[in-house]
């Protein structure tokens, strides 16, 4: 792993991917600005307001009086002031992410095709198909729904909930990043080897570094083909037993 590492340092940190990844690094910062001065942002200010000063007026108090009054505790205000700041931070963070994830998914096929060009010469046989990719997707996010369900109640519990709340995430950046360059790396026989042994335990450790880089603002906008690059590798060098 760290003579792919070396290799990816090499190639990123050049003129065609360093442009390359400017373009996810700018537009998901448009997007997302955009997002908050129209959507967000009023949003945010009456959480903000509830969370911080105790104005909960928003509340309808004949019907949700108990409640209400829940909300009054100073511990309760201190607990709601803490996760507010905590969680719209991480959500802020991972919205960036997504962003720049969606945009980074267009120039995997660039990426994947630069590795294999410069390093392997596979021949890619038997394209896996995009509604095959579209199925799988979907139930992958089913999973992450209902893993955040699970994982919610937890919010509640200081401390526990600074890492329960990553782990429905890692797993849909985990599983999305599998689907994205295996589909790009991979023939179909490959892909599914690849899908029913999740890869392996490099491919999950090497993803689980690059997510918790990416909650470093900023770090997890411009470094998502960093990552393709990579994971990339470690999937062709997989696959080479499969090949030979």
């Amino acid at each position: 792993m760290i003579n792919l590492l070396r290799l990816s340092i090499n190639d990123f940190f050049t003129k065609k991917f360093i442009l390359l990844s400017l373009l996810p690094f700018f537009i998901s910062i448009l997007l997302f600005s955009t997002l908050m001065i129209f959507g967000g942002n009023e949003l945010f200010e009456i959480l903000k307001a509830g969370a911080i000063s105790g104005d909960y007026s928003f509340i309808d108090e004949s019907e949700h009086g108990f409640l209400v009054a829940i909300l009054s505790f100073q511990a309760v205000k201190f607990l709601i002031v803490g996760m507010f700041y905590i969680l719209s931070g991480f959500f802020a963070v991972m919205l960036s992410i997504i962003f720049a994830a969606i945009i980074a998914g267009f120039l995997t096929p660039t990426v994947t095709k630069f590795v294999n060009q410069k390093y392997y010469k596979f021949t890619l046989k038997d394209d896996i198909s995009t509604l095959k990719i579209i199925k799988i997707s979907l139930v992958i996010f089913a999973k992450f729904l209902l893993i955040l369900l699970i994982c919610l109640p937890f919010l509640f519990v200081p401390v526990i909930n600074l890492f329960v709340i990553n782990i429905p995430f890692f797993y849909l950046f985990y599983k999305f990043m599998l689907i994205d360059i295996a589909s790009n790396t991979l023939n179909s026989f490959e892909f599914d080897i690849m899908l029913r042994s999740d890869a392996g335990w490099d491919f999950k450790f090497a993803c689980l570094v690059f997510y918790i880089l990416a909650l470093i603002p900023l770090v997890g906008i411009f470094f998502q083909l960093f990552f393709v690059m990579f994971l990339s590798h470690l999937l062709f060098k997989k696959s080479q037993i499969y090949r030979f």
